[in-house]
């Protein structure tokens, strides 16, 4: 490891800072891959700018200081774009999964709309195709990505500059899986989650040479905190994908790894299974894991047999025992 400590630059002691004093230059913030796609490249001033375009579009619809918004988007630029844009107006943003396959209809549409009502959500952000769904069950306003860049297109609203910003308030809520009942929204200030993310880089020598790779949903904490927040807040670069994509094609986290020099992975005990078992020994062809310093067993319990089984498939591609970290 030769790169530099990563040191953040304090300024208000909120998250917004990271979005507030990025440097608008060419330095990539976020690449976003998807199967059959060409890699979608965000530098940072691109993600800056994108963030103030969409603030200004919540701002035009009514989002203001306090309001939590809901994002039940895809995982997706435009649900990142949301978050980040709402916390740039003092609106409390969470994320929210969408409803897939997997999921009943019945129970989601019932948990969203008690949810809605419990927690006096003022809006809901999803994709065009689930929005009519959502507003035939919820008492508040539905929007999607659409209506914000339509309302945008429509002439400019100056937004009021927000409050003074404030460490101790609720910078986003974080909902539980929901698998004992109906979801909880767990509120973190800007300062439990820069503490948290100045004492995990800290715990993991995060450096300027690292590049995080990440499939983990931003409804989950691991993923929306480590794999999400913590290299935009510290300015690592990151390499995201939907985890639907990474489910269905595993060997693209891997793939993902060796064109980006990745250096730490964030996985849940199943994706060690997942991978050594889907991924067939022609999906490995120049694959090179080499460049990693941690993959790092999260959100469930952690059995040695599963980074056995990784580390023995993956051997050839340069997976070590060293690698493999709790």
């Amino acid at each position: 490891m030769t790169g530099k400590p990563i040191k953040r630059e304090v300024i208000n002691g909120v998250l917004l800072d990271a979005v507030t004093i990025m440097q608008a230059d060419d330095t990539p913030a976020i690449t976003y891959i998807a199967t059959g796609a060409e890699p979608l490249v965000i530098t940072r001033a691109q993600f800056k700018a994108q963030v103030q375009q969409y603030a200004e579009g919540l701002y035009m619809l009514g989002i203001r200081t306090g309001n939590l918004v809901v994002i039940a988007h895809t995982q997706s630029m435009e649900s990142i774009y949301l978050f980040w844009a709402a916390m740039l107006i003092d609106a409390v943003p969470s994320m929210f999964p969408t409803l897939t396959e997997k999921l009943d209809p019945d129970i989601y549409t019932r948990n969203m709309a008690e949810l809605v009502s419990n927690s006096d959500v003022k809006a809901v952000f999803t994709t065009d195709d689930f929005a009519p769904t959502l507003r035939s069950v919820l008492t508040c306003d539905v929007f999607t990505t659409s209506q914000i860049h339509e309302i945008r297109a429509q002439g400019d609203v100056p937004m009021r500059p927000p409050a003074p910003p404030n460490p101790s308030l609720t910078a986003f809520l974080q909902h539980s899986s929901g698998t004992t009942g109906l979801q909880k929204g767990v509120a973190l200030s800007h300062a439990a989650v820069l503490n948290q993310i100045d004492a995990y880089s800290e715990a993991i020598a995060l450096n300027s040479d690292d590049v995080i790779v990440s499939w983990l949903p931003l409804y989950h904490d691991m993923g929306l905190i480590a794999g999400f927040m913590m290299p935009l807040v510290q300015g690592v670069p990151l390499v995201l994908m939907s985890p639907f994509d990474w489910v269905g094609h595993p060997a693209m986290l891997l793939r993902a790894i060796t064109d980006y020099a990745g250096t730490l992975c964030w996985l849940p005990n199943f994706a060690y299974n997942h991978m050594a078992r889907r991924i067939r020994k022609r999906d490995l062809e120049g694959v090179n894991l080499s460049s990693m310093r941690m993959f790092i067993n999260c959100s469930e319990p952690v059995r040695a047999d599963s980074h056995t089984l990784f580390a023995d498939k993956f051997a050839d591609q340069g997976v070590t025992r060293q690698m493999l970290t709790v």
